[in-house]
């Protein structure tokens, strides 16, 4: 994995942590590229909706549009092929 791809994942990371925040929910350290949003993660359609608007607001794309990412990798390469020279 190259060092913008680590880089979005920790910038991913830190917006999830923030939405469990709200939820009042204990941080994780790290998040697996395979980790399903709703399964693994346990987000709900709220904490998806805040998790969209955080997103958004750092990249200035909206990840969630059309069909809704499963998992941390599909946000990431919707991220990627914003970021794509």
């Amino acid at each position: 994995m190259n060092q913008k791809n680590n880089e979005l994942i920790d910038k991913i990371l830190i917006n999830v942590n923030a939405v469990y925040k709200t939820s009042q929910r204990k941080p994780i350290e790290k998040l697996p590229l395979r980790a399903d949003l709703v399964d693994d993660l346990q987000l709900d359609s709220l904490d998806l909706a805040e998790l969209s608007i955080r997103l958004e607001a750092e990249f200035g794309v909206n990840v969630f549009l059309g069909k809704l990412p499963a998992t941390v990798n599909e946000i990431l390469g919707r991220l990627g092929q914003k970021n794509a020279p």
